[in-house]
């Protein structure tokens, strides 16, 4: 394992993890970026490519990036991915059309590729030494939060701007400092670049990239992880129309509850994350999913499927992060930051297969109810294909 010198949870840890926060915020603010281009009169047509636009370009470049980024490069191309982001943001508030408002949504999509792909990198070597888990866990509790905070914020702020494209260009500001926080990271990932075997800065070969594929657990837990997030992505996209034919007064309180769920798992149970095996909990937390996802298409009002979502998110803030800590351990050292990269890969690829397979599924006619027990299919053959990969990670108590 690499370590960066410091106390455990020193400023490379914290500020990479801050850095992430503002990625993700800037992320966090589109979530109703179908009904601005709806305002704009894009027709119904573009909507969907222009907002699929984004991880599309992340889904092409990110396996590019994975092979490419160390830590001696990484620093340079976070700042470039915030250059690029900032001036997508920016460029919001003037895209009126199809080919402007596609132009800037692959600039951003570029940007923010660059930036997250970079900034995992450097991440994994500078985890604590025995707090690798709970350092996924941390580093994930980021991601999330920003969907929490940023939509009522842009909400409460987007009345008294000149337009709502406006609300985008808001976010630009929040990447200036990200570039603040990579001045001190500079000489840190100098230092241990320098101090790492020669092998974890550079390329890989072709060879290596082949036996890495071939390296036990790692396309288990890459094609598990792309099922369990297609799932998610479906139930994601899917609960609120079934929480409506419910006849819920809030359909949104099923991903406040889950979202809740999650976040409270990471936060108490993140100091035991180290101690669990990684590769038999991700499997017991995807078979509590198989069996819980069906349920939803089974619950007679709002309130039953309401409820329904704490187990499910405690089973997501559980597992997810634990996909990451396994990945981790079944990888050869040097190419610990690549895979990390493919999981990200995974999720690029999972959020765009999710809505498709649902979509389908309902216009196949599949009910509404039917596409939850879709999704406990998909949980289930995630579980047994990470099933196994129990055996290469061990428990390890004394990391508690």
């Amino acid at each position: 394992m690499s370590a960066d010198g410091e106390r455990p949870y020193g400023y490379a840890f914290w500020a990479l993890c801050l850095a992430n926060l503002l990625c993700f915020c800037n992320l966090a603010i589109f979530y109703g970026f179908y009904t601005y281009l709806e305002g704009l009169g894009i027709p119904a047509a573009w909507r969907g490519p222009l907002l699929a636009l984004e991880p599309l370009i992340a889904l092409a470049l990110r396996p590019w990036l994975g092979v490419i980024l160390t830590l001696r490069n990484s620093l340079r191309a976070m700042r470039l991915g915030v250059v690029l982001a900032i001036a997508a943001l920016a460029s919001y508030p003037f895209a009126h059309s199809i080919p402007t408002i596609a132009a800037v949504r692959v600039l951003h999509g570029a940007g923010y590729v660059i930036l997250a792909s970079a900034l995992i990198t450097a991440f994994i070597n500078f985890l604590p030494e025995g707090k690798v888990a709970q350092g996924f866990g941390l580093l994930s509790l980021t991601t999330i939060l920003p969907g929490a905070f940023m939509p009522p914020f842009v909400e409460a702020v987007t009345p008294f701007l000149p337009a709502p494209g406006y609300a985008y260009a808001m976010a630009a500001p929040l990447m200036l400092v990200v570039l603040v926080l990579l001045i001190p990271l500079g000489a840190r990932a100098r230092a241990l670049a320098a101090a790492l075997p020669p092998e974890h800065c550079r390329k890989p070969s072709l060879a290596e990239l082949r036996a890495n594929l071939r390296t036990p657990g790692v396309a288990p837990l890459w094609t598990g992880y792309l099922l369990a997030l297609a799932a998610q992505t479906i139930v994601y996209f899917f609960v609120k129309a079934w929480g409506l034919s419910l006849g819920a007064a809030n359909p949104g309180l099923f991903l406040t509850c889950a979202n809740g769920a999650t976040m409270a798992v990471r936060v108490l149970g993140m100091q035991r994350y180290d101690a669990f095996n990684p590769g038999r909990v991700v499997a017991l937390a995807l078979l509590a999913m198989a069996l819980l996802t069906p349920c939803f298409g089974l619950a007679g009002s709002a309130a039953i499927l309401d409820l329904m979502a704490l187990p499910y998110g405690a089973a997501l803030g559980l597992g997810l992060p634990l996909f990451n800590a396994a990945m981790y351990r079944v990888s050869p050292p040097h190419l610990r930051s690549l895979n990390a990269n493919l999981l990200l890969v995974a999720v690029d690829a999972g959020f765009i297969l999710g809505p498709l397979v649902g979509g389908q599924a309902l216009a196949a006619g599949l009910p509404l109810a039917g596409l939850f027990a879709l999704c406990g299919g998909l949980f289930a053959c995630a579980c047994f294909l990470v099933l196994p990969v129990g055996r290469l990670t061990p428990a390890q108590p004394g990391k508690a």
